[in-house]
């Protein structure tokens, strides 16, 4: 009779260890990853996750990869229910597809931002989704390269800067320095900071809508 290891050997794929890299540093963060620690919650030896992922960098690639499958499925559904004109509409939706899955997994922010799409399973994510755009009858820049890429970044960066955890810890409550550097600021620099700073205290003001303002103004200005 098998063992229950080796049946779960002859079980594994390569799907079930991503699946299960991303649940990991979902729950712990990408620190707590590694080749040892997904065979003990897989209940597999080390040997046996080799035979699908080599080592430590293909398994981060491959996280990337879950993380570039979520978002583009979901932006083939936003594709599908929301029939963009244009590249524009389509580049937003891109961009808030990709934000609300990285949103769902602030750990793996920094990975996306620091291992740009290089895989061919990456690739292939994207030579799909372009497909289904060109079907839609969106008929993409020139440049869409360039537009990709400033999209992605931009996009990368602000969930970094939201949802990402903080280097080397928590920081001060945001803002708590302020009243000090008032209290220190001629009265030309306080009223220029104070300036600044004003419509942080408007309704309204939010990270949702910042993400917006700055993704309108990309768009808006890019040179198709």
């Amino acid at each position: 009779m098998a063992t229950t290891a080796t049946t779960q050997r002859r079980g594994l794929t390569r799907e079930a260890i991503l699946a299960e890299a991303l649940t990991l540093v979902d729950a712990e963060g990408l620190d707590a990853l590694s080749l040892r620690v997904l065979g003990k919650r897989l209940g597999v030896s080390q040997t046996a996750i080799y035979r699908h992922v080599p080592d430590k960098a293909a398994l981060l690639d491959g996280l990337a990869e879950q993380i570039w499958s979520e978002a583009l499925s979901s932006f083939d559904e936003r594709v599908a229910q929301e029939a963009p004109a244009d590249w524009r509409a389509a580049s937003c939706a891109y961009a808030r597809a990709l934000l609300s899955v990285l949103r769902a997994h602030p750990n793996v922010v920094v990975l996306m931002l620091t291992h740009p799409i290089s895989t061919p399973g990456q690739f292939a994510l994207v030579a799909r989704s372009l497909a289904r755009l060109a079907n839609a009858g969106v008929v993409l820049p020139g440049n869409a390269l360039d537009l990709l890429c400033a999209l992605t970044v931009y996009t990368t960066g602000f969930a970094a800067a939201e949802v990402a955890p903080p280097a080397g810890g928590a920081a001060d409550e945001p803002g708590a320095g302020l009243a000090e550097a008032l209290a220190d600021a001629t009265n030309d620099e306080r009223t220029q900071l104070e300036r600044l700073l004003a419509p942080m205290h408007e309704d309204g003001w939010n990270l949702a809508g910042q993400f917006e303002t700055g993704l309108s103004a990309l768009i808006a200005g890019w040179n198709a």
